[in-house]
C-alpha cells in the first residue's frame, strides 16, 4: 500500500513540475523596445520632461529627446549637478506638511548649474572638496564654457 501511495505522488509532482514548466514557457520574456506600444517613445517622453526649454535649432530632435530622457528620466543627473535641495527646486519638497504637499518641480534658473559640494575626497583633512560642475550649454549649445565635445 505504501508503494503504491509513493508512486501516486510521485506522478502529481511529476505532472506539476510539467505542467508549471509548459507555462512557464509559453510566457517567455520579450525584449524591450523603443515604444512597444505603450505610452510615448523615450524621445517623445524625454522632450516633454524637459524643465528648461530645448533648443532645437539645427539639431535631432531625437537626439535632443533622447538626450533629455537619459538626463532627466533615467540618470536624474540635475540631482548632483545642482547647487542643493535649497534651489534644485522652484519649491522645497523636503519642507512638507501633512496639509500641503507643494509640487516637485525643478528650478530651471538653476537646472545642472553645478556647485553642489560633497566634502573632501578624503575624511582625513588636506583633500580639496568635491564640488559637482556646471553641466549647462553655453549660448551656442556647446557644454560648459564653449568647450568642444571631446574637452567637456
Amino acid at each position: 500500500m505504501k508503494r503504491k501511495t509513493r508512486l501516486i505522488y510521485a506522478a502529481a509532482l511529476t505532472a506539476g513540475v510539467a505542467l508549471t514548466l509548459s507555462v512557464v514557457s509559453k510566457t517567455t520574456a520579450q525584449p524591450q523596445g523603443e515604444n512597444d506600444g505603450e505610452g510615448p517613445s523615450r524621445v517623445e517622453r524625454g522632450l516633454a520632461i524637459a524643465p528648461v526649454k530645448l533648443n532645437l535649432e539645427g539639431k535631432n530632435r531625437e537626439l535632443v529627446g533622447l538626450g533629455s530622457y537619459i538626463v532627466n528620466a533615467q540618470a536624474s543627473c540635475n540631482d548632483c549637478h545642482s547647487a542643493g535641495p535649497a534651489t534644485q527646486y522652484l519649491s522645497n519638497p523636503y519642507l512638507r506638511s501633512p496639509i500641503f504637499v507643494p509640487p516637485k518641480k525643478t528650478n530651471p534658473a538653476t537646472y545642472l548649474g553645478g556647485g553642489r559640494d560633497f566634502g573632501p575626497q578624503k575624511p582625513l583633512g588636506g583633500y580639496p572638496n568635491i564640488v559637482s560642475r556646471n553641466l549647462t550649454p553655453d549660448k551656442t549649445g556647446l557644454p560648459a564654457g564653449g568647450r568642444s565635445y571631446s574637452s567637456f
